[in-house]
């Protein structure tokens, strides 16, 4: 029985109904810990705790102000009357698992790219994109440091910089990878390093920890040897299963994303080589060729024109 299924099982006998006698997070751990048949950290506990109230069919639900979790009794019983699993379930549908997965996962790399204030674009691939287009694309820009408002653009460092011919905006391009194996990493690298050439940097990132020291210390090496970032997140695939649907992710306040964030784990594998100029010729190629290319320009031009990076609508 996984986590989730065991805490739909426990928490009715442990939560108090009125949420004036909500019972706090580290109480919470400690009484269900008491019940649970394997031993789990307190950051998954809490983790669960978090996404499991965006669940109106689950027993769990927070106070609106304060802290602490109560029970919750009008639970939202799935439409087709079956004990479906609410927003746990692969709104992609269960057909491709796969999709479902590496939908979870980029949402999950966009907050915490934005949390670096890394503005993320996604690509609609077409087919025959695999090696010409990557999933994501990562824009870093020159914010103002001298004003209250953080989120301006310093539009005199960007006046010199485009006078100097420099770019005012860096783009990684990143391609998005469930797992690799020794058996894959190297298609999954030279796919990688395809999508990316373009761009002022190139990352992969990686859902699953790779704890094969074989298979990092070539990833490391390729890594090294052609300039590309290689990152870890440290999620097991059967947990990005029980996340919630990847707009509810994006949705997420900062708090919430902080306890989703708290069960990765980050390894950072190499390091990507940054490029001074994007490679124009290639870029306007794939604009001409790629629709999604076309759009992502005209939303970092909407940028620069209102000062200010924002999210694509």
């Amino acid at each position: 029985m996984s986590l989730r299924e065991q805490l739909r099982d426990l928490l009715p006998q442990i939560l108090p109904p009125n949420p004036s006698d909500a019972i706090k997070g580290t109480e919470l751990i400690r009484l269900v810990r008491l019940r649970l048949k394997d031993d789990y950290s307190d950051a998954t506990l809490r983790y669960h705790f978090s996404i499991l109230c965006y669940d109106p069919g689950s027993p769990i639900a927070k106070v609106d102000q304060g802290q602490g979790y109560y029970l919750r009794l009008n639970k939202i019983e799935p439409l087709n009357g079956s004990s479906g699993r609410g927003l746990f379930e692969a709104r992609d549908g269960t057909t491709d698992l796969t999709r479902a997965r590496i939908s979870r996962f980029s949402a999950i790399v966009e907050r915490h790219s934005l949390h670096g204030s890394r503005y993320p674009f996604a690509l609609a691939q077409r087919t025959g994109g695999d090696w010409e287009l990557p999933d994501l694309v990562l824009s870093e820009w020159e914010f103002a440091t001298d004003q209250e408002d953080s989120s301006r653009l310093d539009e005199a460092l960007m006046r010199i910089k485009r006078n100097l011919g420099a770019s005012v905006v860096t783009l990684s391009a990143v391609q998005l990878k469930l797992r690799t194996t020794l058996d894959t990493y190297h298609a999954d690298f030279f796919q990688t390093l395809s999508v990316s050439h373009w761009a002022n940097q190139g990352h992969m990132f990686i859902a699953e920890t790779v704890n094969d020291e074989a298979l990092v210390e070539a990833l490391r090496a390729l890594g090294h040897q052609h300039g590309l970032g290689i990152t870890t997140f440290g999620t097991e695939l059967s947990l990005l299963d029980e996340m919630p649907a990847p707009d509810d992710i994006r949705r997420m306040s900062a708090s919430e994303f902080e306890s989703l964030q708290n069960i990765l784990k980050l390894q950072r594998i190499s390091a990507a080589t940054h490029r001074a100029q994007l490679d124009w010729p290639q870029l306007s190629a794939l604009r001409r060729k790629h629709d999604c290319i076309a759009t992502m320009l005209e939303w970092l031009d909407s940028c620069l024109e209102k000062g200010r990076p924002s999210l694509p609508e």
